[in-house]
């Protein structure tokens, strides 16, 4: 076992020096066609008779560009957190002056975002400091943007109707259509902004598309943290988990 070890040490060492000699100093250390020849040999054969070298380069790989991804991410946050958590226009549940708020990409016509709903209900129940802000992206269909259309238009208007309307036009099993959409709308008082939609709802809801691109959200429901993306349904305890993890890292700093 040690001489294996010795000599595939050997091994990668040669690859090494002969790697470091072609590409140091290529203006004084250009190689001929004959030692180029030799060099891709010795590479072939040294990964040949030692594969491992070739998994633990792929390993390595791998880790270098989940890095990277991390990185994009981290930095893609920074640059959008008040697009993210912070616009005005966006509905929002939970906390009035949160020290901790999720940015939710939702439609009423998804079936997953109306098994989430009645978690992120219980979180912000059971965590006072915790916001979710709802970002609205009419993704499955003409009836998806038309809800969200209501919805953002009494947000603005009257956001005191807010949180029944869309409590009703999530708690409708099938998908929705227009005369359900309706029917909420009367039922919730809200009739009279069906069909006339604020100005500024069209803003906004290519801006929270727009972050779903960002962010590589495909559908929904999708959930970003502090720093931390979920994409998908997903059980409380995993949402409670990211949620204490996220305010622990905030009140270290």
């Amino acid at each position: 076992m040690k001489t294996k070890l010795l000599a595939l040490s050997s091994s990668i060492s040669a690859v090494f020096l002969a790697t470091q000699m072609a590409w140091a100093a290529p203006a004084q250390m250009d190689m001929t066609d004959m030692q180029q020849d030799k060099f891709n040999q010795m590479v072939k054969e040294t990964l040949v008779n030692n594969p491992e070298i070739l998994k633990e380069a792929i390993i390595a790989l791998q880790a270098h560009e989940q890095n990277k991804v991390k990185e994009q991410q981290a930095q893609s946050l920074g640059d959008n957190s008040a697009a993210l958590f912070n616009n005005k226009m966006d509905p929002w549940m939970g906390a009035e002056n949160p020290e901790l708020t999720i940015a939710y990409f939702t439609d009423f016509n998804c079936p997953y975002c109306k098994k989430i709903e009645p978690l992120l209900d219980r979180l912000v129940e059971e965590y006072p400091e915790v916001r979710v802000v709802y970002k609205l992206v009419p993704i499955l269909g003409p009836s998806s943007k038309e809800a969200t259309e209501l919805a953002l238009t009494v947000w603005e208007k009257e956001p005191e109707k807010f949180a029944e309307l869309h409590r009703k036009l999530m708690s409708r099993p099938s998908r929705l259509d227009s005369g359900a959409i309706a029917k909420v709308g009367k039922i919730t008082d809200t009739d009279e902004w069906l069909d006339n939609t604020a100005a500024s709802v069209e803003t906004t809801i290519n801006g929270s598309m727009g972050l779903m691109r960002e962010f590589g959200l495909s559908g929904t429901p999708g959930l970003i943290f502090a720093d931390q993306i979920v994409g998908g349904l997903v059980p409380y305890a995993q949402l409670e988990q990211q949620v204490k993890a996220a305010l622990a890292a905030k009140r270290k700093k």
